[in-house]
């Protein structure tokens, strides 16, 4: 990653409040670990895909077991983050993703 990324203390509150399977699953225990673990995603990735419909739209992906985090970037800033399933991801790469 040779990029400025941002992340907003709003957007930590977000993922850490509403994604609650991700929290759970990475035994997060608060908004600065949630941080180190998109950070860690963000600067070794399984895989990255871009939009294909919105090309400054981009997803790291992780693997953890059966399951994938997600992180969504747009100009270079986190959008957002959670957990998507085998199904999901293979739906994602199909429709969503290049």
């Amino acid at each position: 990653m040779n990029f400025l990324i941002n992340i907003s203390e709003n957007t930590l509150r977000h993922i850490y409040e509403k994604h609650e399977d991700l929290v759970k699953i990475l035994r997060v225990r608060d908004v600065e670990e949630l941080k180190e673990v998109i950070l860690d995603v963000l600067q070794d990735p399984d895989e990255i895909y871009e939009d294909k419909y919105k090309n400054y739209v981009k997803y790291y992906l992780k693997k953890i077991n059966a399951l994938w985090i997600n992180v969504v970037l747009v100009h270079n800033t986190v959008k957002t983050a959670y957990l998507i399933s085998s199904k999901s991801y293979r739906k994602f790469k199909e429709k969503r993703w290049r």
